[in-house]
């Protein structure tokens, strides 16, 4: 099965990857913002099992041998930019009524 994920991206490597959730993509985003120019929040699609393997990479091999894996891996994949998280905060906003 696929699933939506995002995070953040850096000259590093993959720095982080969660589950794609209205709060989790307003905190990665502020999150990037700190860092200008040096880091990018991505959305993904990708398999159930890849997005472990991701997950472990991360914890044991590193962030670059992690990204390198979830680019193998994903399915569907693009960067989030700032209209995006006006939409996400809008949606979560109207949801909430």
């Amino acid at each position: 099965m696929l699933q939506a994920f995002v995070g953040i991206v850096s000259r590093r490597g993959l720095e982080v990857f969660c589950p794609e959730h209205p709060d989790t993509v307003q905190f990665l985003w502020r999150r990037a913002r700190r860092t200008p120019g040096r880091t990018a929040c991505f959305w993904s699609v990708i398999p159930d099992d890849a997005a472990v393997c991701v997950q472990n990479a991360m914890r044991t091999v590193g962030p670059e041998v992690a990204f390198g894996f979830l680019q193998q891996s994903v399915r569907e994949m693009g960067t989030l930019l700032p209209s995006d998280m006006e939409t996400i905060a809008h949606s979560a906003g109207s949801q909430e009524h």
